[in-house]
């Protein structure tokens, strides 16, 4: 893809090893690596909870001389990706900024080409719509049996082996340094899983005027298909547009969700949270298409595109091979895809 230079910009990236360790090391290692080959700085804050697995860590990442680790106990119980965030973000430097998690494929390519577009004031943020890979699709990237292109070009062909979904927006964000401090950061009362970082993007969105109060703004509902969004998720989604047209995507590599004790207690404190602290952005009447769809043909009709060319983003059939229980019906799902 595109071609990297000397990069002005930092990638922070939030650890907490409490769940599904071994996994998280390999990968931060992957892209601490990655981000070496780039010339990318990469600054991981990592929650050190006094155990083995953290120590094997700070082992394995003080070998990749790119990485800066900020490693403390930061928090005990459930972990804390804005705190995390945050810390990290005490040692940038740099005038750029990425915001990537771990699982994350690093395509420092990708972020680059973003970074230029900021530079250049096409935009002054973007946050990349981030498509969800199944575990065939993973092993297959990082044992080389595919490019991202190659992965890019199977979903917009309709592939279903190898994705679950499409995010749009995700969290992997590219942005001025300066934004960051003015929001001064990530709202570190979101603990456990879920909306900190959607409470970002609306205050980011909301500082460059990218977000008009409107009556549906805190429906939280999601759909497979980035164009059925509604409420919060449309209202961001539709930054997203211009590099859904360029089909550049960020990748998410597939890991085993871990069995959390207190999990959906916490999304719903941490929504509760949200609508708290945006229940100021509802406002008026639902006036025409509640989704994306009528705004995404629009914009393809304004770029002279063919909004047939990008079919794909309308699919929103449910079910996906990974949610079958059984060898025999995913069998079944695959060969009738």
């Amino acid at each position: 893809m595109f071609e990297i230079t000397k990069p002005n910009i930092t990638a922070i990236v939030p650890l907490d090893l409490v769940h599904r360790p071994l996994d998280i090391i390999s990968k931060a290692r992957q892209m601490a690596k990655a981000a070496k080959r780039s010339n990318v700085k990469i600054i991981f804050a990592h929650n050190d909870r006094g155990m083995w697995v953290d120590r094997l860590f700070r082992l394995v990442i003080g070998k990749c001389d790119a990485a800066v680790t900020i490693s403390k106990r930061f928090y005990t119980g459930n972990v804390n990706a804005a705190l995390l965030r945050n810390e990290a973000f005490k040692h940038v430097e740099d005038e750029y900024l990425t915001l990537l998690d771990v699982d994350i494929w690093p395509d420092f390519s990708l972020i680059e080409k973003y970074r230029l577009k900021v530079v250049a004031h096409e935009r002054p943020f973007y946050m990349l719509p981030c498509l969800y890979l199944t575990k065939k699709g993973s092993n297959d990237l990082i044992r080389a049996k595919i490019d991202i292109n190659q992965l890019t070009q199977r979903f917009f062909s309709f592939s279903r082996k190898e994705f679950l979904h499409l995010a749009s927006p995700s969290s992997v964000m590219v942005m001025r340094s300066k934004d960051y401090s003015i929001l001064e950061g990530f709202n570190e009362a979101f603990s456990g899983h879920g909306y900190e970082d959607f409470d970002f993007m609306m205050r980011l969105a909301a500082l460059h005027g990218d977000l008009d109060k409107a009556p549906d703004m805190l429906v939280d509902r999601t759909a497979r298909s980035p164009l059925f969004a509604r409420g919060f998720r449309r209202y961001l989604g539709e930054s997203c547009f211009d590099a859904l047209l360029e089909r550049d995507l960020a990748f998410h590599i597939f890991h085993e969700r871990p069995d959390v004790e207190g999990y959906q207690a916490a999304r719903k404190k941490n929504y509760e949270l949200f609508v708290s602290l945006h229940e100021g952005k509802v406002s008026g009447k639902v006036i025409g298409d509640p989704t994306l769809i009528s705004s995404f043909a629009r914009f393809c009709a304004e770029k002279n595109l063919e909004v047939s060319e990008y079919g794909i983003l309308f699919d929103n059939k449910p079910g996906h091979v990974d949610r079958f229980d059984t060898f025999r019906r995913r069998l079944r799902f695959l060969l009738n895809e």
